[in-house]
């Protein structure tokens, strides 16, 4: 079953373009962010291999990326897995997906982009780590988000292009400067196990988050496909060039960054403060100054393009009637064209899980525990969508074996196998070991929270119409 849009609950068409939606994309890695926040979990596992296993962890994601690839060719919906599943496997399915992406999505939002923002800050300058200055830099962080998304996604593009472009910029400056200064200790010994004292099996460990570095990319852009001109087409563009781009970048930081500290000594990496902001320092001042900027706007960046990508989701949920979300989330600004009271929905809830977390645990260990436990549900959503690829594909009579079968098992295989790593041989310690716990006890709680919508209004679910590619019609 269909529903029919109407003026006040349809987005605008053919707003942006290809090149928006790859800045809209780098805006969710936080290529700078990521160096200063995520890198450093690498480096844990990965020690002097860094650069090896973020190469290896864009390969083990273009498998993951794939699914979402090839749904775009079909498939153009502010819904994005939700919309997959849903029209893959059917309506259950694709209420089980939703249920799921409820989960991680605002976590994932609450934890990296107020609380890791504020966890950067303090640690740049301890003075400001009280309570009522990270919970005010997330209310900040929260706000600004949401008034970008407001007002529409032109001025939110053009702030990440502006934005992005900078970061790009430097991070490049810096590390070229780092490997210059390097000389002789230049290697490509790091491309492989030579200082990894645990081979292989580490190495994998490590890429539970150098395959993370790159979650959001699809989310991020396929969520922004009604809005796109040409959407079949230019969202498969834009995911390959953002990847590429972000690969090629967060590979020669990660190389500047193992060469400048010493291959041997990225054990201490790990545990430094802001390690990559001490290597930019000592490489030149203006680039450790404008490193910290780069690094803020960047955590910013994420914000802005989550907080655009969560509230037309959160539009889509509503408009299709789930989640018992109200009918009223579905309005899009008349002006503005944005899906303004759906993006007020996810302020307000990321926020006050923010705090919450930031309470309990504190900012820093609050953020981790959030981030940890949203991989979770993460993860469930690609190998969802993955699982309904092949089906998909022969219902539009387009079906290939390597792109709609053997790619999407091989990154079932990779997801499932980074779940089981986390929790085997032991769950992780005190406090993430209740992250892993609640993370994957959504799985479930997912699936009764299906049982009783399906139970209670199957009815009032109904998938709204959206474009379909004119290269393929289903049988």
């Amino acid at each position: 079953m269909q529903i029919s849009d109407n003026s006040s609950t349809t987005l605008k068409k053919n707003v942006i373009g290809e090149f928006r939606l790859i800045w809209q994309a780098m805006g969710t890695l936080s290529i700078a962010a990521d160096a200063a926040y995520l890198l450093t979990g690498v480096a844990l596992f990965a020690l002097g291999a860094t650069p090896l296993s973020i190469l290896l962890g864009i390969i083990f994601y273009l498998f993951i990326m794939n699914t979402g690839y090839q749904f775009s060719k079909y498939i153009s919906s502010a819904g994005s897995y939700f919309t997959f599943t849903y029209k893959s496997l059917g309506k259950t399915a694709g209420v089980f997906q939703a249920w799921n992406m409820f989960f991680y999505s605002i976590l994932g939002y609450a934890s990296f982009g107020f609380l890791g923002l504020a966890s950067f800050i303090s640690l740049i300058n301890p003075s400001l780590s009280g309570a009522w200055v990270w919970i005010s830099i997330s209310v900040v962080a929260a706000l600004i988000a949401f008034l970008f998304t407001y007002f529409g996604i032109k001025v939110a593009t053009d702030y990440q292009i502006l934005g992005g472009l900078i970061e790009i910029s430097v991070l490049i400056a810096g590390s070229i400067a780092i490997i210059v200064s390097a000389g002789h200790a230049n290697t490509l010994a790091v491309f492989t196990t030579k200082y990894l004292p645990g081979g292989l099996s580490q190495l994998f460990y490590s890429m539970i988050y150098s395959v993370v570095l790159f979650f959001g990319t699809t989310l991020s852009i396929t969520s922004l496909a009604e809005e796109t001109k040409n959407s079949h087409v230019a969202v498969r563009k834009a995911l390959i060039s953002t990847v590429i781009v972000a690969g090629i970048t967060l590979i020669l930081v990660s190389y500047a960054f193992t060469i400048g500290y010493g291959p041997a000594n990225m054990a201490n990496f790990a545990s430094a403060p802001d390690p990559g902001i001490m290597l930019f320092k000592k490489a030149s001042y203006i680039l450790y100054i404008l490193l910290i900027i780069v690094t803020i706007n960047s955590f910013m960046g994420y914000n802005v393009s989550v907080s655009n990508a969560n509230s037309r989701i959160y539009y889509s949920f509503a408009k299709s009637g789930l989640l018992f979300l109200p009918k009223s989330m579905s309005k899009v600004h008349s002006k503005y064209g944005s899906p303004s009271v759906s993006a007020m929905f996810v302020f307000g809830l990321s926020l006050v899980l923010a705090i919450i977390f930031g309470a309990l645990f504190g900012p820093v260990i609050g953020g981790l525990v959030m981030l940890f436990a949203n991989g979770y549900s993460a993860y469930t959503e690609h190998i969802v969508a993955s699982i309904g690829l092949p089906f998909y594909a022969k219902k539009m009579k387009d079906f290939h074996l390597f792109q709609h079968l053997i790619f999407p098992a091989i990154a079932i295989g990779v997801l499932i196998a980074v779940m089981f790593f986390t929790m085997y041989p032991a769950p992780p310690s005190y406090p993430f070991n209740i992250a892993a716990y609640v993370g994957i006890a959504w799985i479930p709680i997912s699936a009764v929270m299906t049982f009783v919508e399906m139970k209670i209004h199957p009815d009032k679910i109904a998938m709204y119409m959206q474009d379909v590619s004119p290269h393929a019609t289903e049988a």
